[in-house]
């Protein structure tokens, strides 16, 4: 009795079916390149990147004259779900990582993004889909 208790004891034991999964990889979240320029030598190039309930947007920023980037996720046409800027650049390259809330479920499926100035009018935008994967 002793020797099979033993052996029970080294006996590898399977993984119940139905376990948790590994987290997934950075490389499974949809993303999607975008190119905002000014149109006078500024422009904020980077990527969308979609989370479970989150929106990453990271890129460069060169401001021309004093320029801010704004970003928002969105689900559905118009309901808005967290937007945010950078602060005021002026004539200036920066890294920009602008965190964007999308606690919903289903996450945020459209995100914009504009280049402003510091009185708030809007040189450039872009709306970037989740279902195709295309800013325009």
């Amino acid at each position: 009795m002793i020797v099979a208790a033993a052996a029970a004891v080294l006996t590898p034991v399977a993984a119940p079916t139905g376990a948790a999964a590994a987290p997934a990889s950075a490389a499974a979240y949809p993303t999607v390149n975008f190119l905002l320029q000014d149109g006078a030598g500024g422009y904020f190039a980077g990527t969308v990147t979609w989370y479970n309930r989150s929106v990453g947007v990271v890129g460069t920023f060169n401001a021309d004259g004093c320029e801010r980037v704004l970003a928002s996720s969105l689900v559905g046409i118009t309901t808005a779900l967290d937007t945010r800027s950078t602060s005021l650049h002026c004539n200036t390259q920066t890294s920009e990582n602008i965190p964007l809330s999308a606690n919903v479920p289903g996450g945020a499926d459209r995100v914009y993004i504009d280049i402003r100035d510091e009185y708030g009018t809007v040189f450039n935008f872009t709306n970037c889909w989740l279902a195709t994967k295309i800013c325009d």
